[in-house]
């Protein structure tokens, strides 16, 4: 899983096709086994790149796109966010989003 760490990381975020977003905090404990559950589903296609961002350090990322609340999860599509899940995750939503947008089987 890479890490958005400043604003350059944020706009190389709007040139990938497909990404997945981590949005963590620094003494958020839910955040930890979340970000494993979701990187594990994202592992599964290869194409599509995980990233994780600590709100606190990165605050533009929070400002952004609009984090309340972390753990949050977001599907970018060429920059654009076709998915957020916060606090309540749907791992068969985010998985046949996956499936879908990448042509492979669920």
């Amino acid at each position: 899983m890479k890490k958005i760490v400043s604003r350059a990381d944020l706009l190389e975020l709007r040139r990938l096709p497909l990404a997945v977003v981590i949005a963590k905090g620094h003494t958020c404990p839910a955040c930890i086994p979340v970000a494993e559950r979701i990187n594990e589903i994202v592992s599964r296609y290869p194409t599509v790149p995980c990233y994780e961002v600590m709100i606190e350090d990165v605050p533009q990322f929070r400002g952004e796109y609009l984090i309340f609340t972390v753990p949050t999860v977001i599907v970018l599509e060429a920059g654009r966010e076709i998915l957020r899940q916060a606090r309540y995750f749907n791992d068969e939503q985010l998985e046949s989003l996956l499936a879908f947008k990448t042509h492979q089987p669920a």
